[in-house]
């Protein structure tokens, strides 16, 4: 026997097999790209899932609106105007210094749940500023736009609307001028809804059923009329 191979066999070593050590070298390498690769896929999806999430708005015009609000003031002298040719035409609104109620109906058309931060008929925009031509005059508030109506709304701010909820909300709201120009109108096309989804919120502005309009409010002045 050769001196080389009995010392081989004594100590217990032999040759590996051909390709062994291709599988040592380039084994746990390959199995590092898996995972940088499912790492890297797994980030995408998390990417398109945020990315998607912040931009999810959908809520809009529910469908009904206009009449009175359990609970909240009616205003005085408000009529449809302006509905010649099958139009729904505008809702006038007279000067007055009282709080009235603009009642609309907002609906959620996405397969997933949101919740409703706010109810104002003021712009996002006049945030810190005075609003014009209407402001704020008390609790948006809100009923079931289906089925049994109860005998007063509640809070409609931090609820969760369901996919495919719709909601009757009331919005209290007064002329934003105690007096107004004359011969000048102005109008009212949109409520605005903040709702949250996730982590993210979004102001949302929705069509009036039928717009508003009235005098273009003024402060009291020099030729300006007054209620």
């Amino acid at each position: 026997m050769p001196i080389a191979e009995a010392d081989a066999r004594q100590s217990g070593e032999a040759s590996p097999a051909a390709g062994a050590s291709d599988t040592v070298a380039h084994g746990p390498p390959r199995r590092r790209w898996w995972l940088i690769a499912l790492g890297t896929i797994a980030a995408a999806c998390l990417i398109v899932a945020g990315m998607l999430a912040q931009i999810y708005q959908p809520t809009g015009f529910g469908g009904t609106w206009g009449g009175s609000f359990p609970g909240l003031p009616a205003g005085a002298g408000l009529r449809p105007v302006n509905t010649f040719g099958g139009s729904n035409g505008d809702i006038y609104v007279p000067p007055q210094r009282g709080v009235f109620t603009v009642r609309e109906s907002i609906q959620n058309s996405g397969p997933l749940a949101v919740t409703i931060e706010a109810v104002t008929v003021s712009r996002p925009q006049q945030r810190g500023t005075i609003p014009w031509p209407l402001t704020p005059a008390g609790q948006p508030m809100y009923l079931p736009e289906y089925g049994p109506q109860p005998a007063e709304g509640k809070p409609v701010a931090g609820l969760s609307l369901g996919p495919g909820q719709a909601i009757d909300v009331g919005i209290p709201v007064r002329i934003s001028g105690a007096c107004h120009t004359p011969n000048g109108w102005t109008g009212q096309n949109f409520f605005y809804v903040k709702e949250r989804f996730l982590i993210f919120t979004h102001w949302v502005a929705i069509p009036l059923g039928t717009p508003l309009i009235f005098h273009e409010p003024e402060p009291q002045g020099p030729g300006m009329a007054c209620p």
